[in-house]
């Protein structure tokens, strides 16, 4: 898709939000009422072309100079918007080019990244106090999912860094997404038969690299001891660990909360001892 498409399908998402304004702004009704030099949709371009450089070096290279707004100006404007406006831009500009036949399959990765913000020490879920001499500062981790074939970022979730989940972000981006078919890519700390179990039940695939120790569920396997292996691994997945629920689940006709699965583990000594778990069961 060449780069002007590209433009228009965002400019296209941002004057479908200044048109309907109702659930972005503060103060519905009041916010961006009237003509000024600083509309909904100049705030909205602004604030996505935007680098690191100070507000005042932004707004100067954004703004012709005669048409020059003041900081004080600007940030009242874009304290009238709420998040949403740009999560709704987000997502129905990825939906535009996201577009595919049921017969494609999504190649899609995860994985998760800090952010450092301007330092705050009244926001406790970001906040770091520092250590050992080192200057408070404030964390944001980016968990995102990316389509490998359109390069394109299809789903974030972002959270403090004090209350970092990498599971709970997956589990959020895998459920609710509109993707009907993928496969899932994913690295060393994304192990868990819960991402799992959401992923298969998604009717997506998956392909994960697990940890080869003691800490991993590998430790819970019985695998051939070569070099290299290719196995399959069937698993029964229970939330209850009473000497009843394994009796039960001998009988299997009895369904405690029961998960079924069935995955394939490959392992390779020479390859820097790399496992990987992916499920053979859609």
């Amino acid at each position: 898709m060449k780069p002007k498409q590209i433009k228009k399908f965002l400019l296209s998402e941002i004057e479908l939000l200044s048109n309907n304004l109702t659930d972005y702004i503060r103060n519905s009704g009041h916010d961006f009422s009237r003509n000024r030099k600083l509309p909904f949709s100049t705030i909205i371009k602004s604030i996505i072309g935007m680098e690191s450089k100070s507000l005042t070096n932004e707004l100067i290279d954004s703004f012709n100079t005669s048409d020059l707004p003041s900081a004080s100006a600007f940030v009242q404007q874009r304290q009238k918007i709420k998040p949403e406006a740009f999560k709704a831009i987000f997502d129905g500009f990825t939906f535009r080019i996201l577009k595919r036949t049921k017969e494609n399959m999504a190649v899609l990765a995860v994985d998760g990244t800090d952010i450092q913000i301007a330092t705050n020490p009244d926001d406790r879920t970001s906040y770091h106090s520092g250590t050992n001499g080192q200057k408070p500062y404030n964390l944001l981790h980016l968990n995102a999912l990316y389509d490998l074939e359109k390069r394109l970022y299809t789903d974030v979730v972002i959270q403090g860094k004090m209350n970092t989940n990498e599971h709970a972000a997956l589990q959020e981006m895998v459920d609710r997404s509109n993707i009907s078919k993928a496969l899932l890519i994913a690295d060393r700390g994304y192990e868990s038969y819960n991402n799992m179990a959401h992923i298969q039940e998604k009717g997506w695939f998956f392909l994960i690299r697990i940890r080869d120790g003691t800490n991993g569920m590998k430790n819970g396997f019985e695998l051939p001891d070569e070099e290299e292996f290719d196995v399959d691994i069937s698993l029964k997945l229970t939330r209850k660990q009473t000497n009843e629920a394994k009796e039960l689940l001998q009988k299997i006709k009895i369904t405690i909360n029961l998960f079924r699965t069935v995955h394939r583990l490959i392992f390779s000594r020479t390859n820097s001892e790399k496992m990987t778990l992916y499920n053979s069961t859609n």
